[in-house]
């Protein structure tokens, strides 16, 4: 098999864990990032530094965008107007409407869209999908899922409040889980506490809380904090119940997981990274093997999720979503 050659767009921290998953699934790796900063990012991992967007796109199998997300759409198009192949860190854009652009550009143009839902790929969240959707834990189900990390990224405090700040950030990482495991969301009401314009610790801890209607009849809550101390960096929990038992998880208790009403299960958010997982599972599709467990329009459905979310927190009302297939 040949070796994948991927152009990463960025530097940063999120850069950073994604490269070290690159290079650990077999990928050449050219780097570029208009900060300055991609030589020594690809010198500490063994990559090559480029000078330029065209050149990291020159030749390249596969872009991975880590960069702010309103300079996604970008280099998004032009990557695929090149024919590269297009992994992007989550939300896939700023705006549904960014979304949607990007996603069909992706399918005019045949290319592969890969959203980067690194929590999809958390053998905890493999497992819950796998328990709700062979009826283990029977019907009429209802979750909640908890999100919590130090969020000291600069480039947020930039971001106007209407635009949703954590509800369209972090948030998206429950909403799309509980779209993977539950299928799709018809109703959204959110709602937010603190500055959502500004991240911790330079302004107040964020909070943004959505409750989403599915069309199975689930019903699913998403709770997400921006936290003040980098300790711990990250805790994720869930909890959820239905006709036949319930299942529980949380990343703090020494045990990794609990289920009532049934045989124990042993999963959890420990053990092989995320990063590592997802991204070789994404290599080895757009090497011709098995598609991964996510695609475009999953991105653009988590998109849709939190733009309701973040309209409904500013207006203070419920938003209905359209039902897939109606007039």
């Amino acid at each position: 098999m040949r070796q994948l050659e991927v152009a990463l767009i960025g530097a940063g921290l999120i850069a950073r864990f994604h490269l070290d998953a690159w290079i650990g699934a077999g990928a050449a790796v050219r780097v570029y990032s208009h900060d300055g900063r991609a030589a020594e990012l690809a010198r500490e991992f063994g990559a090559r530094a480029v000078d330029s967007l065209d050149e990291a796109l020159d030749g390249a199998d596969a872009v991975d965008i880590c960069t702010p997300t309103g300079t996604h759409r970008e280099i998004a198009l032009a990557a695929m107007a090149r024919g590269v192949g297009v992994v992007c860190e989550k939300p896939l854009a700023a705006t549904t409407a960014e979304a949607e652009e990007i996603v069909d550009a992706s399918e005019r143009a045949g290319v592969r869209l890969y959203p980067a839902h690194d929590v999809r790929f958390a053998p905890a969240f493999a497992r819950l999908h796998e328990v709700v959707s062979t009826g283990g834990i029977g019907r009429g189900t209802v979750a909640r899922f908890q999100f919590s990390a130090y969020h000291p990224r600069p480039w947020t405090a930039s971001v106007p409040a209407r635009s949703g700040g954590i509800l369209t950030d972090q948030l998206l990482h429950g909403a799309d889980l509980a779209y993977w495991v539950f299928g799709e969301v018809v109703r959204v009401y959110a709602r937010y506490q603190g500055e959502i314009a500004a991240p911790a610790p330079q302004g107040q801890v964020a909070t943004g809380t959505v409750v989403l209607t599915h069309a199975s009849g689930a019903i699913s809550q998403v709770v997400s904090r921006w936290t003040a101390t980098p300790k711990p960096p990250v805790r994720v929990a869930f909890h959820v119940s239905g006709t036949g038992g319930s299942v529980s998880y949380d990343s703090e208790w020494p045990q990794e997981v609990r289920v009532a009403d049934g045989e124990a299960d042993g999963f959890g958010y420990a053990g092989t990274s995320v990063f590592a997982t997802e991204m070789r599972e994404f290599a080895q599709a757009f090497l011709g093997g098995p598609e991964p467990r996510l695609g475009a329009r999953d991105a653009l459905a988590a998109v849709r999720i939190t733009q309701a979310a973040a309209e409904s927190a500013w207006t203070g009302r419920a938003v209905e979503l359209p039902v897939k297939g109606a007039a």
